[in-house]
């Protein structure tokens, strides 16, 4: 039977869920579901830091944008001439620049390549770092699994992981791979019922019902009116005489102030 994927998102800055998910109620404990969520929270929180994120990414935007441009100025004055390709740019209506095509393209070049290493130099350590946070609670949670396993030889249990930590999150997000359980139905008739419904209509011809297209599950017997004498009612005859007469059209109409 295929599991059950359940996916919570743990705030490090607020207080952990004490309540069970009900998809967890047969496999842990209040008490050791509250543990283990603080020691996913206080081990996955340490690598959670929203603000060293944003100043980071700031500083990593501004050496993205300017370390190239200024590499390719100090490798235009660096580099060394070759006067047998010369071009000529027009910098402007009085300024005009000579130099030869291959130099320019190496300074491109090793512009180009500061750019890319710039990203790598500066999103390279954040990502591992994210990362090294995800291996460490993962780890923490396959000793959690084993814990189960051994109260529970043999029987399915839940597998915890977390996902890797983006950038600039306040939350971790725990995914949950709970044991393939029949879902909570729609209470059709005939269906599995939830496992929290644990009584049964105490009167067989209560259930009674049909799905379409389908016979009745028992036989089903009509509800008689409420008559609390018993008494056998007549079969209507129509009004007594003299209680409606038709109006005589001879008479004439009262008038009645309104």
């Amino acid at each position: 039977m295929a599991a059950d994927l359940l996916e919570l998102r743990l705030p490090v800055d607020l207080a952990p869920p004490e309540q069970v998910p009900h998809q967890l109620q047969n496999y842990i404990s209040p008490e050791a579901w509250q543990a283990r969520v603080r020691a996913v929270i206080r081990k996955g929180g340490r690598y959670i830091k929203p603000g060293f994120d944003m100043v980071w990414g700031i500083i990593a935007f501004i050496m993205v944008l300017a370390l190239p441009i200024a590499m390719y100025f100090v490798a235009l004055r660096v580099l060394p001439h070759e006067a047998d390709d010369n071009v000529t740019f027009e910098v402007g209506p009085n300024f005009v620049v000579t130099d030869d095509a291959n130099r320019i393209w190496k300074a491109r070049g090793i512009s180009i390549g500061t750019f890319f290493g710039v990203i790598l130099l500066m999103w390279g350590p954040l990502f591992l770092w994210k990362l090294h946070g995800k291996s460490q609670v993962n780890k923490m949670l396959e000793r959690f699994e084993n814990e189960d396993r051994a109260v529970r030889p043999g029987a399915p249990v839940p597998i915890y992981r977390i996902s890797r930590p983006t950038i600039g999150a306040t939350a971790l997000q725990l995914n949950i791979s709970v044991p393939g359980t029949s879902a909570p139905t729609s209470f059709q008739t005939g269906s599995q019922p939830p496992s929290y419904i644990v009584n049964a209509p105490p009167d067989p011809a209560t259930a009674y019902g049909t799905r379409f297209g389908q016979a009745p599950l028992v036989s089903g017997q009509g509800v008689p009116l409420y008559n609390q004498y018993d008494e056998k009612v007549p079969d209507y005859s129509g009004p007594p005489p003299g209680v409606y007469m038709p109006y005589d059209e001879k008479r004439e109409f009262e008038s009645l102030p309104v």
